[in-house]
């Protein structure tokens, strides 16, 4: 593994359980040799039971937490399936970074999953590299370089590397979206279907989503052919009132309209680091951009 670089002056904590330390100090060394300096915490319960008050008191802007999952660790959260996406969402909202590594063979709670999980138990030395990639690529993510135009292009790449099919057409006066883009997938009987989204992206410098911009999505795509699915991407966050607005116009409205707010965005790009090396690494030219502000 190559020395990490931008990532070695954001801090790391390796967070797990105590009977899982011997396990924990093999991994602090190995990202020790990749120039990821860790600071260990044990997992334990501080007074009324709360196991994350402490970490979470520890940890400040731009910090990144490793959360060792194993049978040890599970136990002590006794199966509290919302503790780690709370968790979660608690630091993103302060810029910090949760990066949950499976450490021995175990079945990790359902909910971990939407959490982009590091795999060390198959291929320790390839999961290792990946936890790496990963920390890399929160290191390196700073949405506050890049233009409106960029930020459209990056959120391109990350949706064809998610499978999407991005119609290279671009604007789209007609239908007032930044982007076209196709999904396939499966019907329960085996015949593909083919979704249509349309996208729009709002790059902020400190704002939140408005409800404004969900309204007018969802006006466009009120007017698309029926079935059409509209994506917000940005990098703010996702206010409460506009949680519920999405959450009523798809109720009451049937349309499907789905926000991928800056929390959410930070971890796909962690799924792809090569992206984030390709638009925040240490280039000075925006990667992407045809000189559009």
């Amino acid at each position: 593994m190559t020395n990490l670089g931008p990532a070695a002056q954001r801090r790391v904590f390796l967070s797990f359980a105590h009977d899982d330390q011997a396990l924990a100090q093999g991994i602090e060394e190995a990202l020790a040799q990749s120039g990821v300096r860790t600071t260990s915490q044990v997992l334990q319960a501080a007074p009324g039971g709360d196991l994350t008050a402490g970490l979470r008191d520890m940890v400040r802007a731009n910090d990144v937490v490793v959360l060792l999952l194993s049978p040890a660790e599970a136990t002590l959260h006794q199966a509290d399936d919302e503790i780690a996406v709370a968790l979660s969402r608690d630091l993103a909202r302060r810029g910090a970074e949760l990066i949950p590594v499976l450490a021995v063979p175990t079945d990790p709670r359902p909910v971990l999953s939407s959490l982009a999980v590091v795999d060390l138990t198959d291929n320790a030395p390839a999961g290792l590299r990946q936890l790496v990639d990963q920390i890399q690529a929160v290191s390196r993510t700073d949405f506050s370089t890049l233009s409106p135009r960029t930020f459209e292009n990056l959120v391109a790449d990350l949706l064809q590397a998610s499978g999407f099919v991005v119609d290279e057409r671009r604007p789209y006066p007609d239908q007032g979206a930044d982007l076209r883009a196709t999904y396939q997938r499966f019907d329960p009987f085996g015949m593909p279907e083919t979704e249509v989204w349309l996208v729009e992206t709002k790059l902020y410098s400190s704002e939140r989503v408005s409800v404004q911009t969900i309204r007018q999505l969802a006006g466009i795509i009120a007017m698309a052919p029926a079935g059409t699915r509209g994506l917000l991407v940005t990098n703010a966050q996702l206010t409460s009132v506009a949680q519920e607005l999405v959450a009523e116009l798809e109720q009451r409205t049937r349309i499907q309209l789905r926000v991928l707010d800056g929390v959410e965005l930070r971890r796909l790009l962690r799924q792809f680091p090569a992206i984030a090396a390709r638009y925040f690494g240490d280039s000075t030219a925006e990667p992407g951009s045809d000189g559009d502000s």
